[in-house]
């Protein structure tokens, strides 16, 4: 089935809460609104023209320097200095914050891309792990790297950071710290990896004689 089909299926289910369908050349995608999420995912994976019994995917989303219509030049994240101190940061992010669903069905073999979008300052989306239990995984990195709080998941906590790090890495105003619990952080420009493998000796050098 292709992708404007099962998006009007989904908006004769959900109604005004299936708020928009983005033919994307690349990746055609509906827009929902946050609250009617794990409503639509229940319908698309339990009604049998559609079958997705596959989250594939749940990323979060930084739209903070694009426009209103997600167009713009990306803000780029902020990182370490040639000389291993984080970069300096004062600006202030404003813009969305979102989540991105890509869905598979293994039975009728297609896909489907939902995104929700929601202000930097309430984002809260329910869970969908109660539909696909793979999603809790998923909404706890989204929760550790971008900051997004997903409402009645059994067990939001960090998933690749400790509990007590500042901030989520992957927000465009992020800054990288310089020491956590005490310890330095120095980021490391990779032509000084300490890993990489030693040169070899020059040609000619002078060797132990053989006894």
């Amino acid at each position: 089935m292709d992708h404007k089909a099962i998006f009007d299926l989904l908006a004769e289910r959900i109604g005004a809460g299936a708020i928009a369908f983005h033919e994307d050349p690349i990746e055609p995608w509906a827009e929902i609104a946050v609250g009617r999420i794990a409503e639509a995912c229940l319908f698309l994976r339990d009604d049998p023209r559609l079958a997705f019994d596959q989250l594939m995917c749940l990323s979060g989303l930084d739209w903070d320097g694009y426009d209103e219509n997600g167009k713009g030049k990306s803000v780029a994240i902020l990182g370490y200095q040639d000389d291993g101190t984080p970069e300096p940061g004062d600006r202030t992010a404003t813009g969305d914050l979102g989540v991105a669903y890509h869905l598979y069905s293994h039975s009728l073999r297609h896909k489907f891309t939902l995104r929700v979008r929601m202000p930097r300052d309430r984002n809260v989306v329910p869970t969908v792990s109660g539909v696909w239990p793979t999603a809790s995984w998923h909404e706890r990195e989204a929760w550790d790297l971008v900051g997004i709080r997903f409402g009645g998941h059994p067990d939001l906590r960090r998933m690749l950071l400790e509990e007590d790090w500042v901030g989520h890495p992957l927000r465009k105003d992020y800054v990288m710290p310089g020491s956590w619990s005490g310890v330095p952080l120095q980021g490391q420009p990779f032509s000084e990896n300490p890993f990489a493998p030693a040169a070899p000796a020059p040609a000619g050098g002078d060797t132990p004689a053989e006894g």
